[in-house]
């Protein structure tokens, strides 16, 4: 798995095909993880009306995080 860096003032991790655009909003639905079931993240710039720059569907069986999907 290789990942970079980002030099700017705030330093972030990004791996191959999970990294998101910049962005200065980000939506959590429902706000607290199911222990079954899936939550979703999306990522904006702009704010809350602005554009979306991507989704992650987060998938929960039993408690435990299952799988990532991004969109």
């Amino acid at each position: 798995m290789s990942f970079n860096v980002n030099t700017g003032t705030k330093p972030v991790v990004t791996m191959t095909g999970l990294n998101i655009s910049l962005h200065d909003y980000v939506s959590i639905s429902p706000p607290t993880p199911p222990s079954t079931g899936s939550q979703t993240l999306v990522f904006k710039t702009g704010g809350s009306g602005g554009t979306t720059v991507a989704t992650l569907t987060l998938v929960f069986a039993g408690g435990d995080l299952a799988s990532v999907t991004k969109s």
